[in-house]
């Protein structure tokens, strides 16, 4: 992947803030990125932390446009949330591309990394700029899914009956339970409207290191976008806990 080039240098996309009044502005209107932000609340220094990119992706030739008004582009979005290791447990991830006419629009893609917290439970509103042009995007983040137990770093005992307690979040379309051992492994869907706790099968794992997961998948059922031709979102959700099972 390759940093977007100069001649997109009309394509402006702010990123996206949360909270009702909280935006951050980012724009290729120079070689490098600029960042501003309005003097509204921000997040606590532990949870500002952040990275954005906009950049080209792999695949066919991307579509040039002389016009990339909101009007010419289609909008699909995707929210990550936690992850599999400690360098992205505590992460968001937001991924923003553009299409125009079925085809990618060159530099069209925007990225956006932050503390899981800066966006859990928030209304997270995106602005699109160019030239005189602008659209947004609105959705509420959800809170981040949790494994309640075991807890992280535990020793667990193997049991036809091992007991994972959980909290799912948002507008949860389809999610899993899973336990891994060395060379084995063992899942669930738990079924109910709202269900809390999965029985999994752990009797044939070997002793050693292992895992316990959830993966969700939502969607955002109060996503909002004006201005654009089309616009749909996807989410998936992420939270393990590493254990030694006995």
């Amino acid at each position: 992947m390759k940093a977007a080039t100069a001649s997109l240098a009309a394509l402006l996309v702010a990123a996206c803030g949360a909270g009702p009044t909280t935006s951050a502005r980012v724009a290729t209107s120079a070689a490098s990125p600029q960042t501003t932000a309005s003097p509204s609340p921000r997040p606590s220094p532990a949870n500002s932390a952040g990275s954005f990119s906009i950049i080209d992706v792999a695949g066919p030739p991307a579509l040039i446009l002389k016009d990339t008004s909101p009007g010419q582009l289609a909008v699909s979005l995707n929210l990550s949330v936690g992850g599999y290791d400690a360098s992205t447990r505590n992460l968001t991830e937001l991924a923003i591309m553009f299409t125009s006419r079925g085809r990618w629009v060159q530099g069209g893609t925007f990225d956006l990394k932050v503390s899981t917290d800066t966006f859990a439970g928030k209304l997270v509103t995106c602005t699109y700029m160019s030239g005189r042009s602008s659209a947004t995007i609105t959705f509420t983040a959800p809170v981040a899914p949790a494994i309640l137990s075991p807890r992280e770093n535990v020793e667990l005992a193997r049991s036809v009956r091992t007991a994972v307690t959980f909290r799912i979040s948002g507008h949860s379309t389809m999610f899993y339970v899973i336990a891994l051992g060395r060379s084995s492994k063992a899942w669930s869907y738990p079924a109910g409207s709202s269900p809390t706790r999965a029985l999994l099968d752990t009797s044939a794992f070997a002793p050693g290191p292992g895992f316990v997961a959830l993966n969700q998948s939502f969607d955002l059922p109060d996503l909002r976008g004006t201005g654009f031709q089309s616009l749909d979102a996807h989410g998936q959700a992420t939270q393990q806990n590493s254990v030694t099972w006995v």
